[in-house]
């Protein structure tokens, strides 16, 4: 092989090696931008996840409104509407009302304060004595009172229940009774007092509904009290930043060494 010959084979040679180191370190580039992306990503989806008060809220609205949660026969799950609707507690408008309220307390503004113990006290005092307040001098508007058909079906179980037991009062004492008979009877006894029977039914139904106050009203309460713990002293942004610099150390590789003389081991020793 002559001079000439050799050097352009040399040329080749480091023409071929600089393309292949070319070729690694675009590799290599790519490669971390693509490790950079996806820890970016992850890092996006587990702040949104932690920020995530839509969750919350929603089994908050379905638990307020009393529905059921249930498992499919396929796996999956749903929330299903209470199927007698008359036992619900709160009206549509009351249910809208105490959304509107946790809303305002339950986002991801609240969880990224920075609150001390006696903001956080301050502002649970405040809240509970509105809302208690709010609640007792608006109880109409929050909770379900029967309609006059639920009552009349109420009224006529009872006077159902009446009949069944004089009947069978009459039955242990060997008295053969006339079950219309003894309804007629029953139903005259009430007829100048029925508009009072009725009125006294919804007053008890009333307060059967007004009796769960105090335990909706601890519910809410510690919601809210659970969130502004979250956001004691930035601890909820504190975390988040520590998640955040855990993830961009995690992220940093040391370059890779390449193996050095070339294509073709030029200069290895």
């Amino acid at each position: 092989m002559n001079e000439n010959e050799e050097q352009q084979t040399q040329h080749q040679n480091q023409v071929a090696e600089n393309l292949a180191v070319g070729n690694a370190v675009t590799s290599q580039a790519q490669q971390n931008a693509q490790n950079q992306y996806y820890m970016q990503e992850q890092e996006t989806s587990m702040t949104e996840a932690q920020l995530d008060c839509k969750t919350t809220l929603l089994n908050l609205y379905h638990q307020l409104r009393q529905d059921a949660f249930q498992v499919g026969e396929e796996g999956g799950s749903e929330w299903c509407e209470i199927r007698d609707k008359k036992k619900r507690r709160l009206t549509d408008d009351g249910l809208n009302r105490i959304m509107e309220l946790m809303s305002f307390y339950v986002n991801k503004e609240n969880l990224l304060s920075n609150f001390n113990e006696d903001q956080i006290n301050s502002i649970m005092l405040r809240f509970r004595l509105a809302f208690s307040a709010n609640i007792l001098m608006r109880y109409k508007l929050y909770f379900r009172q029967p309609s006059f058909e639920e009552c009349k079906v109420i009224f006529k179980d009872r006077i159902g229940e009446k009949i069944k037991l004089k009947m069978f009062a009459g039955e242990l004492a060997g008295i053969e009774l006339e079950e219309e008979k003894v309804k007629k009877e029953l139903l005259s006894e009430y007829e100048d007092k029925l508009e009072y029977e009725i009125r006294k039914i919804k007053e008890e139904k009333t307060k059967e509904m007004l009796s769960e106050f105090e335990l909706l009203f601890e519910q809410l309460s510690q919601l809210v009290y659970a969130t502004l713990n979250r956001a004691w002293k930035g601890e909820e942004r504190g975390s988040i930043r520590r998640h955040t610099n855990i993830s961009e150390v995690v992220g940093i590789k040391p370059p890779q060494q390449t193996n050095q003389g070339g294509l073709f081991k030029w200069g290895r020793k």
